[in-house]
């Protein structure tokens, strides 16, 4: 997954979160299907790592066929301290491969 950077809408510097500052953890598996051994890529807060680059959520080491995984991973976004208050939006996009 890798993250947009985070605004208001209007690109000042004030008003942008970088991804750098977004960091993710996707934690356990909620649910599974199919075969093999499917690893998280973050189990825990302190696997944590910003998606300022691509990162992989789930891995599967073994198996084959149709799986699918389910999961409730973490968003943990620091506020620059020059920030100003709005409503922020961003995109975390999940890819398969």
């Amino acid at each position: 997954m890798v993250s947009t950077q985070f605004d208001t809408g209007t690109d000042a510097p004030a008003e942008i979160i970088l991804p750098n500052l977004v960091n993710y953890w996707s934690g356990q598996a909620t649910s599974t299907t199919g075969t093999g051994t499917f690893v998280p890529g973050q189990p825990t807060r302190a696997d944590r790592r910003s998606l300022e680059t691509a990162r992989t959520a789930f891995s599967k080491t073994s198996g084959s066929g149709n799986n699918t995984a389910s999961w409730n991973p973490t968003l943990e976004i620091t506020i620059p301290n020059d920030a100003v208050g709005g409503l922020y939006s961003g995109t975390v996009t999940h890819s398969v491969a």
